[in-house]
């Protein structure tokens, strides 16, 4: 039987399929679950470390979004898998400032990552599931989470472009000092 860490530690699209096939739904739902919490952690605390308009726009929505999904999952897994709510962990507590572009760019691909996790999870689980109805409810779940990560990706692309237009900057700076004598 394969483990939850090795289901959601494998970046191997085959690798991935092969521990999938061993895991019972209850875990992969019980630690998709547990993702979901971890990845709304980690949504509020951009929220509140970001610039607050732009933060507080950006990301409540992304907060909003997300704990309607997490209440979604609990009540899928209290009809399909009661034991999912008891195994799911609620994870590590998010400590993530963000104080730098660096630091932004990181918490995004974090959240990308969980958003990741979440999409094969829930896909798998909607291969698995035989209520129609949860079925299509996991697979609105994951065009959410689609949807989710097209625009973190979007964000992350522009952070990306920032930096390197401030390191590109920076570059500049010190070759106009280094020609007129300031180092």
């Amino acid at each position: 039987m394969g483990s939850r860490e090795e289901f959601f530690e494998s970046d191997d699209p085959m690798e991935l399929l092969r521990i999938v096939s061993r895991l019972p739904p209850e875990d992969v739902m019980g630690y998709l679950i547990s993702t979901s919490r971890r990845v709304l952690a980690v949504y509020a605390t951009m929220r509140e470390s970001l610039p607050k308009g732009y933060g507080r726009i950006k990301f409540s929505r992304f907060v909003e979004t997300k704990g309607r999904q997490v209440e979604e999952l609990c009540r899928i897994a209290l009809k399909l898998y009661p034991e999912a709510i008891s195994s799911e962990t609620s994870g590590e507590p998010v400590d993530m400032p963000l104080e730098t572009v660096e630091d932004y760019i990181t918490a995004l691909t974090e959240a990308i990552k969980l958003e990741e996790l979440q999409l094969r999870a829930s896909r798998y689980l909607a291969q698995k599931v035989e209520d129609s109805d949860m079925r299509a409810l996991l697979e609105d779940l994951s065009a959410e989470i689609e949807g989710n990560l097209s625009v973190l990706r979007s964000e992350l692309e522009k952070a990306k472009r920032f930096e390197r237009k401030a390191r590109f900057s920076e570059f500049v700076k010190e070759l106009v000092g280094d020609r007129d004598g300031r180092v």
